[in-house]
């Protein structure tokens, strides 16, 4: 089965074959830790402007019983009461949050994720299925982007949430974690130590995802298209993405590129029949002066149609 693709207009440029020299090493960092910025959202040392949305069951306080990065983290302490809390919602949702308007960036689009580290501590032999969630707001009512988070008991889990899946990664005035009282039994002692909100991004232009149409091909088709996606902002706007497919370490069979965006879709145009075999689709980043600073490699198959001979 063919995944059908949103058509877009890109301009086609063959480039020369010598752009797609097999033995040619990035020079870029790709999507590794070297080539991220953070910005750290909290340190918590004082967690005096984060709120307790719920004081009859939870307390919120900064501690050093565990941390992961040599700092104080958040604790989120709750005890479980399916008959306290708030007037109309006994079996409610214990929380706490900090205003970003007041205290933080609330501008989150120039970044590529959120993210944290939460050890949990209970008194139960394991956490239900939804032990905790987090949720991101925007301004005007009703406006947020919440999300589960799947975090492990007596272990630190690593949350990270890429900021385009928030309603609105431009205007983010709150952050919350909270808890539902219906996943747990009356009486359960949870706690959440959070350690590091931090927004991250890429800094070199890397590619965080190439998606050919199809990965299968007929010798006589004449079309190949390719999604992509970048991180990365250094620059970007004199980056050039190129896109082609080789046999072994031959010369390109086809090229394209164009200026780089944060996505975009690429179409080849292909040169007669394909013999039947294994290629390489291969995506490559470069900047202003050629020099490759990422690519990525996806294996494509050629095969011959029902009519054709192989």
């Amino acid at each position: 089965m063919r995944r059908t693709f949103p058509r877009a207009a890109v301009g086609i440029l063959l480039l020369p074959v010598c752009c797609f020299g097999t033995d040619e090493t990035p020079r870029g960092q790709g999507l590794t830790e070297a080539n991220q910025e953070r910005l750290v959202l909290d340190d918590m040392r004082d967690v005096s402007d984060w709120y307790n949305g719920s004081p009859d069951e939870t307390v919120i306080s900064s501690s050093d019983r565990h941390v992961r990065e040599g700092r104080p983290a958040l604790l989120f302490a709750n005890t479980v009461d399916h008959t306290r809390g708030e007037k109309n919602y006994p079996i409610g949702w214990p929380r706490t949050g900090k205003d970003l308007g007041r205290s933080g960036p609330s501008d989150w689009s120039g970044y590529d994720y959120f993210e944290c580290w939460i050890y949990a501590e209970t008194s139960r032999e394991r956490l239900p299925g939804k032990p905790l969630g987090i949720g991101f707001y925007h301004s005007g009512q009703k406006r947020s982007s919440p999300f589960p988070l799947n975090v492990a008991k007596d272990a630190w889990s690593h949350v990270v949430i890429p900021v385009d899946r928030l309603l609105d990664a431009g205007d983010v005035r709150r952050l919350q974690f909270n808890i539902s009282e219906s996943d747990y039994r009356h009486g359960d002692r949870v706690d959440f130590y959070i350690d590091r909100p931090a927004l991250v991004r890429y800094v070199e232009p890397a590619v965080a995802r190439f998606e050919l149409e199809r990965k299968l091909m007929l010798t006589g088709d004449r079309v190949l298209r390719a999604q992509y996606q970048l991180a990365g902002y250094r620059q970007l706007d004199t980056t050039r993405v190129e896109f082609a497919i080789f046999r072994d370490a031959n010369a390109p069979v086809a090229t394209t590129g164009s200026t780089a965006t944060r996505r975009g879709e690429l179409t080849l145009s292909l040169p007669g029949t394909l013999a039947p075999g294994d290629y390489t689709a291969r995506l490559c980043l470069r900047d202003a002066q050629g020099a490759l600073i990422d690519r990525q490699d996806v294996p494509l198959r050629v095969i011959a149609g029902p009519f054709q001979e192989s």
